[in-house]
């Protein structure tokens, strides 16, 4: 890490900036949420599931999920190449590391939501605190190829350096995201204030909106990831 990190803003530009490299893939992953979005609509009616916040809301999380999976942390890993082409992820070999990490990197995500998930249901202070110490967990094993207890070890040890500028990047980026979110949810429900199933499978607004929110998550792993980048302590020169 810098003895000056960079400014909130200056992140969110350099996530900015991450996806301005690749607007073809940026594009192509808005296009597939807005695809893999239709599925659930599609499953709901096929399957006579209720028209509720719970169900819809389920079926688009099983339904994006490859997009989490493998879409998006192949591009966050392409961005870290081509941004620091450190050891760990040259920018020669991204591609085969990745298709050795990234099932990995799933699975750290899966235990870190798991303690997340017993520490809120305890209380929710030791939830937050899981969180907030081990949340680079799962990028560590992705960008850095680390396994996962090792990984925990880094990103603990780094939030006890770095929590402030972690903080202050965290905070802004969430503000930028939950910001847009509220704007395209807004125009959406001037459209459609309470659409079907049917309406979500087949109403063009509704298939922008989606795009636009796989967009906006696409940016928001983006502005993440070069927060990382700007907390990352740098290799030490032997």
């Amino acid at each position: 890490m810098s003895e000056r990190s960079p400014a909130p803003f200056q992140i969110i530009a350099n996530g900015f900036g991450y996806l301005r490299r690749h607007p073809e893939w940026a594009l192509a992953i808005a296009g597939i949420t807005a695809l893999l979005s239709a599925l659930g609509p599609l499953l709901q009616i096929k399957l006579g599931l209720p028209n509720d916040v719970i169900t819809e809301f389920a079926l688009k999380a099983v339904c994006v999920l490859p997009l989490e999976l493998y879409f998006v942390p192949r591009l966050l890993m392409q961005l870290d190449a081509e941004t620091l082409n450190r050891p760990e992820n040259p920018e020669k070999q991204w591609r085969q590391n990745f298709e050795e990490r990234w099932l990995k990197a799933f699975g750290a995500r899966i235990v870190l939501y798991l303690f997340f998930m017993a520490g809120i249901a305890f209380f929710v202070i030791p939830g937050m605190v899981v969180l907030i110490l081990f949340g680079w967990m799962p990028l560590r094993v992705l960008v850095r190829g680390e396994a996962i207890p090792q990984a925990a070890r880094s990103s603990a040890s780094l939030m006890t350096k770095a929590w402030p500028q972690v903080l202050r990047g965290t905070m802004a980026i969430l503000a930028l995201f939950f910001l847009l979110s509220l704007g395209v949810g807004w125009g959406l429900h001037r459209v459609i204030p309470e659409p079907t199933a049917w309406q979500r499978l087949t109403h063009p607004i509704l298939w922008v909106a989606h795009a636009l929110s796989g967009a906006l998550e696409l940016l928001l792993s983006a502005c993440f990831l070069a927060l990382y980048h700007a907390v990352e302590p740098p290799i030490q020169s032997s």
